[in-house]
């Protein structure tokens, strides 16, 4: 790997990878640029670390076994749907594979203690690794996370913080003075670990022609963005996918950017937790990445999400109600002639519903 800085997508200001900053001087995000990238896989390696040579300089990895989920292929009303079970990460959720390149970042330019904000899955993930590495680590979230969520980080031996909401969760979290702010909304190396879902599926199934995922934040489209325009851009692969994000109704910023207006809620309920998200940091950035791909942004009522994780359970995935939104969402992308019949669509199914178990009976009126 040749080359690589952090610079600011607002006024292109330079950092090297060794400073310990998480944003820029001027509020921007950072994000890594190299000058190039050598994108065969290592053949003796399985899961993220297969594609180091793909990814900045980190020193050596902290890993839990990430990556190397499977896949399962579904017909699914004449599309060919490739369901990638990221839910069966180390942690449950594709998290794992931002934290493992973020924290063995963080330990390679001396950070000791790892500070972040979470609705729940990204504070489980980067407890487990900050813990794996030797980091202490805080974990703020917003009270109303789910349970098990808040009692997997401290188990992990995370010290957790409980805020009002999770803008509380935020402004906290970056004010801590007693660590390193890692949060992974704003976290360059996050989004890099994410780009490896891209080279693990490319390599296994090659480009699909849709991709369909929740967004929050937006750390997993646009690493998996980078890693397709990567292949393209190198040769290795022919395009890059359609990007359909998909967001809650009651939190649909990216719905905003793209339309220039508020997507009309029918309820104030959270029912998508792990989406949450109202004021990412990289949302310019995602909605040029959906635009550049030629899709779209899907919003999903909550009263919909019922439905979709009993469709997903009958199919034999058992996921949280984050990960539900993609079933909706491809009825609708297919109701309004945006898929075409034959193409292969894929779609992560990002967290395990044993990590909302409680949410998950009450929507399927188990409990």
């Amino acid at each position: 790997m040749a080359g690589c800085v952090l610079r600011c997508l607002s006024c292109g200001r330079v950092y090297e990878l060794s400073d310990r900053v998480w944003r820029c001087s001027c509020g921007g995000v950072l994000d890594v640029v190299c000058e190039e990238r050598a994108l065969e896989p290592d053949p003796g390696k399985r899961g993220v670390w297969r594609y180091w040579r793909a990814l900045p300089p980190t020193g050596p990895p902290v890993s839990l076994g990430e990556g190397g989920t499977p896949v399962v292929e579904r017909e699914h009303g004449g599309l060919k749907v490739l369901f990638k079970l990221e839910y069966l990460s180390p942690t449950g959720s594709f998290k794992d594979r931002g934290s493992a390149v973020a924290v063995s970042h963080l330990r390679s330019i001396g950070v000791d203690t790892v500070v972040v904000d979470s609705s729940g899955n990204a504070g489980a993930s980067m407890a487990a690794y900050a813990s794996a590495a030797g980091l202490r680590c805080r974990v703020y979230v917003p009270r109303a996370a789910p349970l098990y969520k808040k009692l997997q980080i401290a188990a992990y031996g995370a010290e957790l913080v409980e805020a009002e909401n999770r803008e509380a969760a935020t402004l906290r979290a970056q004010s801590c003075k007693e660590g390193f702010y890692a949060g992974h909304l704003w976290n360059s190396f996050f989004v890099e670990g994410c780009a490896t879902l891209a080279f693990e599926v490319y390599e296994e199934h090659g480009v699909p022609d849709v991709v369909v995922l929740p967004v929050g934040s937006g750390t997993l489209l646009l690493g998996m963005y980078k890693g397709f325009r990567l292949l393209a851009e190198s040769g290795l692969a022919g395009g890059v996918p359609r990007f359909y994000a998909v967001q809650a109704e009651n939190n649909a910023p990216l719905y905003r950017e793209i339309h220039g207006r508020e997507y009309p809620a029918l309820s104030g309920e959270v029912v998508a937790d792990g989406i949450a998200v109202p004021n990412p940091p990289r949302l310019r950035q995602v909605a040029s990445a959906v635009r550049e791909s030629g899709g779209g942004v899907v919003v999903v009522r909550n009263d919909e999400i019922p439905g979709a994780l009993r469709g997903l359970a009958r199919m034999g995935f058992f996921v949280e109600p984050t990960s539900a939104v993609v079933l909706p969402a491809l009825e609708k992308l297919r109701a309004e002639g945006l898929l075409d019949a034959g193409e292969r669509v894929l779609i992560p199914l990002t967290g395990s519903g044993l990590k909302a178990a409680e949410k998950v009976a009450k929507l399927l009126g188990l409990a």
